[in-house]
């Protein structure tokens, strides 16, 4: 699928805007503080529910508005659709879909799959555990509802369970949640691994090519006792599940004492090594910057294996961040079959001839 209009109505410093893109590159320019990086977070929102700035929904009003209104239309390998987005300032939001009212956020946003590279994803690899955990969810929510309404049931379980524990409440009340952590953590944990098999396997080879052979693996560092980093070598279920009965009752005082969960998948981190040496302690920042273009690079090849559709690209304002190398890198990717967006303050980044196959905006102002 590819995004045929984008309306703005409200949002952030839009009064009200439409666009209409073909199903190439568009590129949006303008100076700082002109609202291109508003127009990728509407992109962002109204195909998948979520935005790369994590705000508060009410905050994506327009100052002195009661709603914001987004809307969109896709067609391609299905029906055309039709998606509206209401933000009401209380923060609510409702969905409709061809005009019927979606209640689940997910029903309205399983049409058009993106991906999103902004200037925050360069910090993958030293940036905190949370931003790579992150990062495999949200890939795993696009591919599967099932993996997200798994991640949604745990994080539930965990938000209970710490309630219990800065509540120092006693451990029967705590057995029945511990239990529901150890299957439901267990199962997330393996879904984790068998994703980022199929990321790692995408992501290495274009980091040889762009790095000229340096080798490129990622592993995890889990919080579940089971001690394997190679996502390759997985537990079953079983054995996880016991690992996290065990793990569980080894750091029980510890979480007492925080008041807090500390075993389990939410806790988990994921690594890179560089022929084998942690790219967190060794890489450079060049290299660092490499890692996170091929697992940009690697989510865009999962998204179109697994969904049998290549992903929206929506590239905020990177290219000032990279240097004249890891540019060409990432204008090879920008080539591929599939549609585009790049906001960016500089034309000079791109080559003449991609200029001439793009749709330029210039960002400021209503329409």
């Amino acid at each position: 699928m590819w995004i045929t209009r984008l309306g703005l109505r409200d949002f952030r410093n839009y009064k009200h805007r439409d666009f209409t893109f073909g199903e190439g590159l568009t590129i949006f320019v303008g100076a700082n503080a002109t609202g291109k990086t508003t127009i990728a977070e509407a992109i962002q929102t109204i195909a998948t529910g979520e935005s790369f700035r994590k705000p508060k929904w009410d905050e994506t009003i327009r100052w002195g508005c009661r709603e914001a209104l987004v809307t969109m239309e896709a067609e391609g390998e299905t029906a055309a659709v039709s998606v509206e987005l209401h933000i009401t300032a209380d923060g609510r939001r409702g969905w409709k879909v061809d005009g019927v009212t979606r209640k689940q956020t997910r029903s309205a946003t399983r049409f058009v799959p993106v991906v999103v590279f902004t200037p925050d994803d360069l910090t993958l690899v030293k940036g905190p555990a949370e931003q790579r955990r992150s990062a495999i969810d949200a890939l795993g929510d696009q591919l599967s509802s099932g993996y997200a309404t798994l991640r949604r049931d745990y994080a539930r379980v965990v938000r209970q369970r710490n309630a219990l524990l800065r509540d120092d409440a006693p451990d029967s009340h705590l057995t029945p949640w511990d239990e529901h952590l150890v299957h439901l953590g267990a199962r997330l944990h393996l879904h984790r691994r068998r994703l980022l098999v199929r990321v790692a396997e995408a992501a290495a080879p274009v980091y040889a090519h762009i790095s000229a052979g340096e080798s490129l693996a990622i592993v995890i560092d889990d919080r579940c006792g089971i001690g394997l980093q190679d996502p390759t070598r997985a537990p079953s279920q079983e054995e996880l599940e016991t690992s996290l009965q065990a793990e569980l009752r080894h750091r029980a005082s510890d979480e007492r004492a925080r008041r807090t969960s500390l075993v389990g998948p939410h806790r988990d981190d994921i690594g890179f090594t560089l022929d084998g040496r942690d790219a967190r302690t060794f890489a450079s920042q060049g290299q660092q910057r490499t890692i996170a273009l091929a697992w940009k690079w690697a989510e865009v090849n999962v998204v179109a294996g697994m969904l049998g559709k290549s992903p929206v690209l929506i590239l905020d304002d990177v290219m000032s961040e990279l240097d004249e190398s890891r540019r060409r890198a990432l204008t090879d990717l920008v080539r591929r079959e599939g549609q585009t967006f790049i906001t960016t303050t500089n034309t000079g980044y791109f080559e003449p001839g991609l200029l001439e196959s793009a749709d330029v905006v210039t960002t400021g102002g209503d329409a």
